[in-house]
């Protein structure tokens, strides 16, 4: 068997120079600090080629206050500074000299390494591995100008490769795994060689003798070897029914996402439909409310000759009656000029009369200009655009002229005065009000125009593809402009390269994406102009991006979310990138909380420095950032535009009407000038009237009675005249009227039939259109009968209204069709023609064949051949995976039998405790695990389904991708049959009563991690199976390597569990070599073969090293006393202590 002879040591800790001998079980007793645990740390360093990663330094010392290194052993460092140091710098050898028992071959194992107090690291200049060579502690040495010293490595080195080239093998190592396979292979045994893995984490373990993990990963991951099975052949089947699993997965994806499209533009063409039947439902209700007021215009038709037919006929009466009185007014003017007293009174008539009608035509004048008033009053109350209170008041003061005139004959001056005043008075309150009116009109309206002009630069941006932008930004980018500065939105030009995060990203930039971004030689103008904006254009909240203070160039950290940002723009691209900062993506809740860092996930999680924030990512059809929005956008604008454009004519209505209104108030003349003139007319015809009194009554007083009778007769049938003549004039304007209103009517009539011919027309058309759903449009059409009757004027709206939402819905599916289509060219790679991606229809037919010819043939095919796979890898897994899973779960109960076996053999510990390892399937792979079993013991020529079962479902899942051999933290049972079972150790006495041993506990459930002293002997229980196991020291093949260090040996132990222990690791064939501080030298001295006292001289800071043989006789000697090792003792003291009971007491 071969096991380590010797130990070579040069400036290694306090050591320039040792050799030590190594025997079966060596041991190494000091006091603590007495740099005994520096041997075995030399042994780990050279066994594990100075890796620093896979060793255990002072491994039994407190983790957080051991302070050992290579660098620091190298250099003999002995206190806690840097300056305790025994060498300011070393060249290190450390080499194991290895035996064979059988052949005395030998085998030389070691590496060399340089520290200097002037480095941070130490340098491993070479591994070596020399078998059939011994290297002595000489080898290492040389002497220079009277003084030894250790060889340089190149010269160590060639001597290596001149004495190994006997063998022709490689010697010297660069990388440390290379040599700890090459050193396992050469010291292996008839089992093999030791697993690299499994030797790694057994040896480490065996030093560190802690449970820093559970037990179950103890047993499965250092105790028990890997022995990974032969799956390389159906990986490779498996990964080919991957392939087409995928190639399924991606035609059924490509499937799904181009019905997406399809449904989209489905959805835009049903949408479409209704909105033609709508559009047919209201030409139709258009063409009913055409009838019916064709039948409302006959009707008012038949109503109007009605009227002109009566007021035809008044006029004609009245007509009569004025001739009537016009002739007998005639018959008594030509009865009194043939008067005899005519010639003596004709000229004083003729002056009454001259005074009569002047009088009447300025009385007339008054009347007239009183009417004018009381009109104008009128319209101005009914013009709807002053305020209630002065509407009411004009219209008060119309109504009083109004009364007035209707007894002006009654009325004196003072009277018509005090009309005339409140009236005049209201008027020019009216008009100052309008003034106002007029002014506010005048600012809304100006505002209004830059509403409507922002609307209209809204569209084009929208028309172009960008995103519209906040009113407040619009505003200082038209002001900028205005004054020659060309901003620039930052949302314009840059873009987001991973187009899942960008919700995310702008949901965090919010309004600075709308920033405006100024060249540098425009930023102080931009300054001065945005502050300058007065009150009534002042802008708020919108931000100016300065170029010149961007840091341009600047490069983000790898998967940082600026990173995330580019652009055609550097200083915008730089500007948003600097509000990110070193904010770093998480896809991760570990990575999204990982200390010290900003963070921001997809869905809008935000880790600040110390606060925790979700954002609402930004909806689809509002990103800013290289998206239109799409229809949504579009009709947004178009929305706005028409909104602003309605708002500005309402508001110049109102302004016309203004003016309208501000004509007729101007119209109305001051309070002093109406006063003054009225009053004239009011004054001549009072003069008028009274010199036509005075002179009617000197006729009456001169002339004949009779020649005055026919006189006043004349004049009476004159007067009645002359109102008839003024009824006759206004029963012909009501006739004039009436006739007018025939002709109108008439128009009407006339007009109305057109319409009628016109809506029935396009009604008919409507129907024509090959989208017209005649089954849709009769449903609701009684649908809309019900709702609205015969109102057909809001049955139209209605129908437009629901045209318009259908309208909107058709924008909106093919907006989302047309981006769903563009993801999937861009996605899938296809080519479209031009006409395919603008015309959404011919887009729908095209995905409609693309589609077909997906499903019908691309998936057909490609699923068939997945089947084949399938069932390939399912013969694979029976022929080549099933055999070697129940082949190494045999090694497992083989392994498992030997380490219960020898733990059965070997004395109690403490308080008769024995250990047993133990094992339970897993309940989630019972079913699998039964599955190989079966596979194995019907052999690979059974069928799959038939003889060995079901397959089970962890089989289905692992060709699905499910559970992947390797992947993921989980390992698969098929990868490493450990996995198939839980695994424990059982702790067992004897039954006082039946002397048999039952279980009373299991270790997994008395200790936990960290666990101390009292726990110490199964942690030896399991070093020793690990190594056991890693070394393949069972089936009794124990000729290969078999070492086990051993720091702080049975520390807090007692002497039983000592003594169960050795005995153990020695049943388990194990090479010991411990360390110990010395209290349990004499129970150990039972079973050492060498061993060595370690003493430290402080002052000098040397070590001192003496060893010690123990001879056969002598661990006899210590073992003579041991009962388990000697039974029959007990049958010899029980004798004595009853010979001593029956002894005659002595007299």
């Amino acid at each position: 068997m071969k096991y380590l002879e010797s130990i070579n040591l040069v400036q290694f800790f306090l050591y320039e120079r040792e050799h030590i001998r190594v025997a079966e079980i060596t041991g190494l007793f000091g006091p603590n600090g007495s740099g005994k645990s520096s041997f075995l740390d030399a042994v780990q360093i050279a066994m594990f080629g100075a890796n620093s990663r896979l060793m255990a330094l002072n491994a039994q010392a407190d983790e957080n206050k051991t302070t050992r290194s290579i660098r620091t052993y190298c250099l003999g460092q002995y206190g806690d500074t840097p300056d305790d140091r025994v060498r300011p710098h070393s060249n290190t050898y450390i080499t194991l000299v290895w035996r064979d028992s059988e052949t005395n071959q030998p085998v030389s194992m070691g590496v060399c390494i340089y520290a200097s107090k002037d480095r941070e690291q130490h340098d491993v200049l070479g591994r070596y591995l020399l078998p059939d060579v011994e290297l002595t502690l000489g080898d290492h040495l040389e002497t220079v100008d009277g003084k030894e010293k250790p060889r340089e490595w190149s010269a160590f080195k060639q001597q290596l490769l001149q004495r190994s080239r006997v063998s022709g093998e490689e010697c010297v190592f660069q990388e440390a795994e290379r040599y700890i396979r090459a050193c396992l292979l050469e010291l292996r045994g008839s089992g093999g060689a030791p697993s690299y893995d499994a030797f790694t984490r057994a040896f480490r373990f065996a030093l560190r003798m802690r449970f820093d993990k559970t037990v179950d990963e103890i047993v499965r991951n250092d105790v028990l070897e890997s022995r990974p099975t032969n799956i390389k052949k159906f990986k490779d089947v498996t990964d080919s029914f991957r392939r087409l699993a995928e190639m399924v997965a991606h035609v059924e994806k490509k499937i799904v996402d181009g019905t997406a499209v399809e449904s989209a533009f489905g959805n835009a063409a049903m949408a479409s439909s209704k909105a033609v039947s709508w559009r047919a439902l209201s030409l139709d209700a258009a063409r009913e409310h055409a009838n019916h007021g064709l039948e409302q215009c006959q009707s008012d038709l038949n109503d109007a000759l009605a009227t002109f037919k009566a007021t035809d006929k008044a006029f004609r009466g009245l007509k009569e009656d004025q001739e009537a009185a016009e002739k007998k007014a005639e018959h008594y003017r030509g009865l009194r000029e043939q008067h005899g007293s005519h010639a003596d009174y004709a000229g004083l008539e003729s002056q009454i009369n001259d005074h009569r009608g002047r009088a009447a035509r300025k009385t007339q004048d008054i009347v007239n200009q009183l009417t004018q008033f009381s009109v104008l009053l009128k319209k101005a109350a009914e013009a709807g655009v002053l305020e209630e209170d002065a509407t009411r008041a004009l219209l008060a003061e119309s109504q009083k002229l109004a009364a007035l005139l209707e007894r002006f004959e009654q009325a004196d001056w003072a009277e018509i005065e005090a009309h005339l005043k409140t009236a005049v008075q209201e008027a020019e309150s009216a008009m100052e009000a309008l003034a106002d009116i007029t002014g506010t009109l005048t600012g809304q309206l100006k505002t209004a125009n830059a509403n409507l002009d922002l609307a209209k630069e809204s569209l084009d941006r929208v028309k172009q593809g960008k995103s519209p932008l906040s009113p407040n930004v619009e505003a200082l980018m038209r002001e900028l402009r205005d004054e020659g500065i060309n901003p620039v939105a930052v949302c314009d030009v840059v873009r987001i390269t991973k187009k899942e995060w960008q919700p995310a990203i702008e949901a965090y930039l919010a309004s600075n994406l709308q920033a405006l971004l100024v060249p540098e030689h425009e930023e102080r103008r931009a300054f001065e102009v945005y502050r300058s904006l007065p009150e009534k254009r002042a802008v708020y909240g919108a931000k100016i991006v300065m170029e010149s203070r961007q840091q341009v160039g600047r490069r983000p950290e790898d998967g940082s979310v600026a990173e995330l940002i580019e652009g055609t723009d550097p200083a915008a691209v730089a500007y948003l990138r600097g509000l990110f900062g070193d904010m770093v993506c998480a896809t991760t809740t570990a990575q999204a909380m990982e200390r010290g860092k900003r963070t921001l996930t997809q869905d809008g999680m935000l880790v600040g420095k110390g606060t925790i924030e979700r954002l609402k990512p930004v909806m689809e059809g509002d990103l800013r950032i290289g998206r239109d929005g799409g229809g949504q956008h579009l009709e947004a604008a178009k929305k706005r535009l028409s909104d602003c454009a309605k708002v500005v004519s309402q508001l110049n209505a109102q302004k016309r009407e203004s003016e309208s209104l501000a004509t007729v108030l101007r119209s109305i003349p001051h309070e002093d000038q109406v006063l003054l003139y009225l009053r004239r007319f009011w004054e001549e015809a009072d003069s008028a009237e009274g010199a036509a009194s005075a002179l009617q009554g000197k006729l009456q007083g001169a002339a004949d009675k009779e020649y005055v009778e026919l006189g006043e007769q004349e004049k009476a049938w004159s007067e009645k005249a002359r109102q008839l003549s003024a009824d006759v004039t206004d029963a012909n304007g009501n006739r004039g009227v009436a006739e007018n209103a025939c002709v109108e009517r008439q128009k009407d009539v006339d007009t109305a039939a057109a319409k009628l011919t016109v809506a029935g027309e396009a009604a008919e058309e409507a129907r024509k259109d090959p989208e017209y759903d005649a089954d849709y449009a009769s449903r609701h059409w009684d649908v809309v009968l019900d709702k609205h009757g015969e109102n057909y004027e809001d049955m139209a709206a209605y129908c437009e209204t629901k045209r318009a939402e259908a309208l909107n819905q058709v924008t909106r599916e093919v907006s989302k069709g047309s981006s769903l289509l563009g993801d999937f060219l861009s996605t899938y790679r296809e080519q479209a023609g031009e006409a395919v991606v603008e015309d959404w229809r011919k887009g729908q037919a095209w995905i409609a064949d693309i589609l077909k010819r997906l499903r019908d043939t691309e998936l057909l095919d490609y699923k068939e051949q997945m089947e084949n796979a399938y069932k390939v890898s399912q013969e694979t897994f029976r022929n080549d995976v099933a055999l070697a899973l129940s082949q190494n779960i045999e090694a497992l109960d083989v392994t498992m039998d030997q380490l219960n076996r020898v733990l059965k053999e070997c004395p109690a510990f403490t308080n008769g405790e024995r250990y047993q390892f133990k094992r339970v399937v897993r309940s989630h792979f019972r079913q699998l695990l039964e599955f190989v079993k079966n596979i194995a013991s019907f052999g690979p020529q059974e069928d799959l389904l038939g003889g060995a079962g079901e397959i089970p479902a962890q089989f289905k899942e692992l060709l699905e991708d499910k559970i992947a051999p390797g992947a993921g933290s989980v390992k698969s049972p098929l990868d490493d049959y450990r996995e198939f079972y839980e695994f424990d150790v059982e702790i067992m006495r004897d039954d006082p009563l039946t002397a048999k041993p039952k279980v009373v506990g299991h270790l997994s459930k008395r200790i936990g991690p960290g666990s101390g002293g009292e726990h110490r002997a199964p942690l030896y229980v399991i070093a020793g199976a690990a190594l056991a196991s890693a070394y393949r020291l069972d089936r009794g093949n124990r000729d290969g390597i078999r070492l086990i260090l051993l720091d702080e040996a049975f520390n807090k132990m007692d002497p039983t569990n000592i003594m169960a222990t050795m005995r153990y690791l020695q049943d388990l064939g194990l090479q010991v070599f411990m360390a110990s501080p010395g209290e349990n030298l004499g129970v150990l001295t039972a079973f050492l073969h060498r061993y060595y006292d370690i003493s430290k001289d402080p002052v000098r800071n040397v070590i001192h090293v003496d060893g010690h043989d123990v001879t056969e006789e002598t661990r006899e000697l210590f073992m003579s006393d041991d009962m388990d090792t000697y039974p029959e003792l007990i049958e010899q003291e029980v004798n004595r202590m009853r010979d001593a009971g029956t002894a005659a007491p002595v007299v």
